[in-house]
């Protein structure tokens, strides 16, 4: 089986790997959890994340509504301005597929790096727990034609656990190998 990753695929994994290594670093004059800028969270943030990056695959609205706070924001790709709330957050991704001809979305290859910030991000504002989430969407439009692309989100979870963050990007050009692009052999 053959697997392509990006740049940015590649770019979001050693962030994670990094983030990863300062968590677990075990040596005695290694500052203590609350002092760290970043530890990892619990693998039940990842469990969420794809829970819910699924609901939206299947355009299961009413499943994914119920991971999201009501105050959600969720951060386009082409946009910088958010959507705020959960019910214009909605209303967006029930009208998305008739919008773009959309007939499914299937993901697949998920790797998820859920995060613990012990201090505010800049991009957010907010600490807490985010889910760094690549995966691979295969689209399927209406007139028969597919696409596949590389996408990654950042989900951020509030203290009740549901999803009050949500970023996401995708590569704007097709999978096709380039320079740019790992290529990488499963046996």
């Amino acid at each position: 089986m053959k697997k392509v990753f990006s740049i940015a695929h590649i770019t979001l994994l050693c962030i994670g790997l990094w983030l990863w290594s300062l968590a677990c670093s075990s040596t005695e004059q290694s500052p203590s959890a609350s002092e760290l800028p970043y530890t990892i969270a619990t693998e039940n943030y990842a469990v969420l994340a794809e829970k819910a990056l699924t609901y939206q695959s299947d355009f299961d609205w009413e499943g994914c509504a119920d991971l999201l706070s009501d105050d959600v924001q969720y951060f386009l790709p082409e946009s910088a301005r958010p959507l705020v709330g959960k019910a214009a957050v909605l209303a967006y991704w029930r009208n998305e597929p008739q919008r773009v001809h959309l007939q499914s979305w299937q993901f697949s290859h998920f790797n998820h790096i859920p995060v613990h910030s012990h201090q505010a991000l800049p991009f957010s504002g907010v600490a807490g727990v985010y889910v760094i989430s690549m995966f691979r969407g295969e689209l399927r439009y209406v007139d028969g034609h597919t696409r596949t692309l590389n996408l990654n989100c950042c989900l951020h979870f509030n203290a009740q656990k549901r999803i009050d963050r949500w970023y996401s990007y995708y590569e704007h050009h097709p999978m096709i190998p380039t320079l740019a692009t790992l290529e990488t052999i499963t046996l």
